[in-house]
């Protein structure tokens, strides 16, 4: 599967937001809800997101349920250094 530019910066943005709630930790359950509060991604789309960095081991899927599918989420060690990287790139 080809992704492009727009996809992984939609990636980045829920890895970032991830990072913001869980202060970096790795196996902190973050609530999807809570994680798309600032985001505004429509259910398919951030389903569609989760999957690929699940896939990618940026991420853990830990809960099933509510409204956008997956209740709850993890940032892996591999997502924590991910976004830090990314971070530490633009700033």
């Amino acid at each position: 599967m080809l992704i492009g530019k727009g996809f992984n910066k939609k990636c980045e943005e829920i890895l970032g937001e991830a990072a913001d709630i869980s202060d970096y930790e790795s196996g902190f359950s973050i609530s999807v809800e809570e994680l798309n509060k600032n985001l505004g991604f429509g259910r398919k789309e951030i389903r569609y997101y989760f999957e690929y960095m699940n896939d990618q081991n940026l991420i853990e899927l830990t809960t099933i349920g509510g409204p956008f599918l997956y209740g709850h989420i993890t940032l892996t060690e591999k997502g924590i250094a991910k976004i830090k990287a990314l971070r530490k790139n633009s700033g």
